[in-house]
């Protein structure tokens, strides 16, 4: 008979099913980054798509020539003609796309192992279909800016490769590919159905040029004047979109490095007053950090977390929506995919506030200071947006570095056709809440009130602060995000190791998110 006394029976049994779950969270997330690799960073997207608006904007000199439009164009975009701005568009433009096509060749590599399983080789097939699609709209657009720099023969090619490489799956834009390549041969060849199909898959700036051609060869000038108004409305809201759009970059970037050197001269001359110094007068009256529980507890902690998560968006919640048909339905309305972020988001986060409480029950009543939200003291306010423009120029800067070192690769955003494309507002309001309320509440209660906090016990505060920023950007699973999200991370856990308030770092969080989501809208805006 087993003398081994029962409780330490189930200590072992719960040591056991931890170290299991940690080696399967650990394989998931390894799994999951190397899996965003083969995604293009939405950076690269959202650079093509600020590219598509500046171009939409360079009709100003032709529309209003001499007007304060023109010169607030200037101002945003520089000094350089349009056709430079057109070179420079073609470039980014060759640039995105031979990066896809060199993605497609490691894919096709890929579906050529022998060893795959059925499973992977139809999600291979269907990431190939994506990148070919991805490539024929990028290939339609980079044959318009051709033209425009005077490369007829290479616009020609351009859309040649567009139907060789689709073959016979032909998607709409192939079948724009070869209208557009019919408009600028010679003789011209029209295609039926050509103005609707140029409508369905080009905007802006590229259904101006397709159109133009297309009614110069039609010989219906009355079009083409239709198109002359309709430009001059684009023209002013392209500005104005430009203008919100750096403006985040522009003045929270600028008010961020002032706010660095203002702090590097306080350190300099008055570092008993810096925030920087442990001693700071400045902090928070004093609140003892006191951990009674060891890295074991919150290693527990985070790991049943994640796991709970990983079930619920993984498996239950994707049972549930294929039981109900709503993936099918969620194609077509925005809504509903905004329904499908925020009821997701918050159904596999919750999880973590009862293993909170039922992993921190033998220690009850917890320390002074633990999960501490304080709105009596409005000094959170200040850390907050003070937190907010400091982390502005850090992430920015890092997140150039990391786009260059990744080459494109590493990320894939669900939100962002819902931003750019749904011109409905109220799928937009569901994702704000997500981002701007529900994200910044749950994430900053785990990683900043919880995680931050405990791993004080076997690190320095410094070191604390590093890691569990690591932690939230790993936390979201995209290769492109670790380094931007880590710093960020950092930042907020730096203001609330400095204001011992939750509320602070929140609030940090809510802005950064509303920040980046109004300036999607801005962007993608129909």
């Amino acid at each position: 008979m087993d003398s081994k006394p029962l409780n330490e029976k189930s200590l072992d049994v719960k040591s056991l099913l931890l170290s299991v779950l940690s080696l399967l969270s650990i394989l998931f997330i390894i799994f999951t980054l190397q899996a965003s690799w083969n995604n293009p960073q939405e950076q690269t997207k959202l650079d093509l798509l600020q590219t598509d608006l500046i171009l939409q904007a360079t009709q100003v000199s032709e529309q209003s020539p001499n007007s304060s439009a023109d010169d607030i164009f200037q101002i945003l975009v520089g000094d350089g003609t349009s056709q430079d701005l057109y070179t420079q568009a073609l470039s980014s433009y060759q640039e995105v796309l031979s990066d896809a096509k060199d993605n497609l060749i490691r894919l096709d590599r890929q579906a050529r192992n022998g060893d795959l399983d059925s499973y992977e080789r139809q999600t291979l097939s269907k990431q190939k279909q994506k990148k070919i699609e991805s490539i024929s709209e990028i290939s339609d657009r980079t044959g318009l800016l051709q033209i425009q720099t005077g490369d007829i023969k290479g616009a020609i090619a351009t859309w040649e490769n567009v139907t060789k490489l689709e073959g016979q799956s032909m998607t709409s834009y192939g079948l724009t590919a070869q209208i557009l390549k019919g408009l600028w041969s010679e003789p011209v060849a029209l295609f039926p159905n050509a103005e609707t199909q140029i409508r369905r898959t080009l905007d802006g700036w590229y259904r101006k040029q397709a159109l133009t051609k297309l009614y110069q060869a039609q010989q219906r000038s009355e079009k083409i004047s239709e198109l002359e108004q309709q430009a001059r409305i684009e023209v002013t809201l392209a500005i104005n979109r430009l203008a919100i759009i750096n403006s985040i970059p522009v003045i929270g970037g600028g008010v961020g490095v002032l706010l660095w050197l203002a702090l590097l001269i306080q350190w300099i001359f008055f570092r008993k007053s810096s925030p920087f110094d442990r001693h700071s007068s400045i902090k928070h009256p004093q609140i003892s950090w006191e951990v009674p529980w060891g890295i074991k507890t919150t290693w527990e902690v985070m790991v049943l977390w994640f796991t709970a998560f990983c079930l619920m968006t993984q498996f239950v919640l994707p049972l549930i929506f294929e039981f109900l048909d709503i993936s099918t339905r969620a194609k077509e309305d925005f809504t509903v995919q905004a329904l499908l972020v925020l009821i997701p988001y918050v159904l596999s986060v919750i999880p973590m506030l009862p293993i909170l409480q039922a992993s921190l029950a033998p220690y009850r009543p917890l320390p002074e200071g633990w999960f501490r939200i304080k709105f009596t003291s409005l000094k959170w306010l200040a850390w907050g947006i003070g937190g907010y423009f400091a982390a502005v120029p850090l992430v920015l800067i890092v997140s150039v570095i990391s786009q260059k070192f990744l080459q494109g690769q590493g990320g894939g955003n669900p939100l962002l056709p819902i931003l750019t494309d749904s011109q409905d507002n109220l799928p937009k309001f569901l994702l704000w809440t997500t981002l701007a309320i529900a994200a910044p509440f749950f994430e900053e209660y785990l990683f900043r009130g919880f995680l931050l906090h405990s791993l004080t016990k076997s690190l320095p505060v410094w070191g604390a602060i590093a890691l569990s920023g690591f932690f939230f950007a790993l936390a979201h699973l995209n290769i492109a995000d670790i380094i931007p999200l880590s710093v960020l991370g950092m930042v907020m856990g730096f203001v609330y190791w400095r204001s011992k308030n939750l509320l602070s770092s929140m609030l940090l969080h809510c802005l950064w998110n509303s920040g980046s989501f109004f300036a999607l809208i801005a962007l993608g805006g129909k």
